[in-house]
């Protein structure tokens, strides 16, 4: 009897001994948003952003998953990649379907092509917006950093103004003009591929909290 007793009360302190690490466990989550620098993230280069915030386990795998199933539904419409193992969705767009040629104006069937992505920026903590201004190698150097960063204000003008995005939805934007081409600027169909909006998704603060509390797997 005696034996029977101690076995149970050494189950019963295993079972709470596994309980207390399980809260432990969750009382160490930690947002990784919460010390995150908005001021400093401006200064950022672009792959900094992107690597950031670093999104750990448990958190990690409903995340990829998310966006991985985000993605596939964005190809729809878009071409898309992702980054960080899944964790970052890029949609890019030609800036030939959003700006006339040599112009830094949205053309009239911009619109068209972004409203589809209006309702994942709809909660500004579900997201990190980043996105990069790309040009070819056409003109002077200040001509193409003018135009890079006359059609980044364009978009970010129409995001805010016209599409009423929440302005407290975080976005950094980069003129990027010709340092990244995709292929080398020899001809006009690779020019082209060059000139290019690119949108990255990255996980906000709302979504790490939901992976965080499996309320998407």
């Amino acid at each position: 009897m005696l034996q029977i007793l101690l076995r149970a009360g050494f189950l019963i302190a295993a079972l709470l001994c596994a309980q207390s690490s399980s809260y432990l466990r969750a009382d160490d989550f930690k947002d990784p948003y919460a010390d995150y620098d908005e001021t400093a993230a401006f200064d950022m280069e672009i792959e900094e952003n992107l690597a950031t915030p670093v999104i750990q386990q448990p958190e990690k795998a409903p995340i990829v998953k998310y966006m991985t199933a985000l993605a596939h539904q964005l190809k729809q419409r878009y071409k898309v990649e992702t980054l960080r193992a899944g964790e970052v969705v890029v949609v890019t767009i030609p800036s030939d379907d959003l700006f006339l040629p040599n112009d830094t104006l949205l053309s009239p069937y911009a619109p068209t092509l972004l409203r589809p992505l209006l309702p994942l920026l709809r909660d500004p903590d579900l997201f990190k917006l980043v996105y990069a201004v790309h040009t070819d190698n056409t003109g002077s150097p200040s001509y193409i950093e003018n135009l890079a960063s006359a059609r980044n204000q364009s978009i970010y003008a129409w995001l805010l103004d016209v599409a009423k995005v929440n302005p407290d939805l975080f976005i950094i934007n980069y003129d990027m003009g010709d340092s990244r081409p995709l292929v080398d600027n020899d001809t006009r169909a690779n020019r082209a591929l060059n000139r290019r909006i690119e949108f990255f998704l990255v996980p906000g603060p709302k979504l790490i909290t939901l992976a965080h509390t499996k309320k998407i797997k």
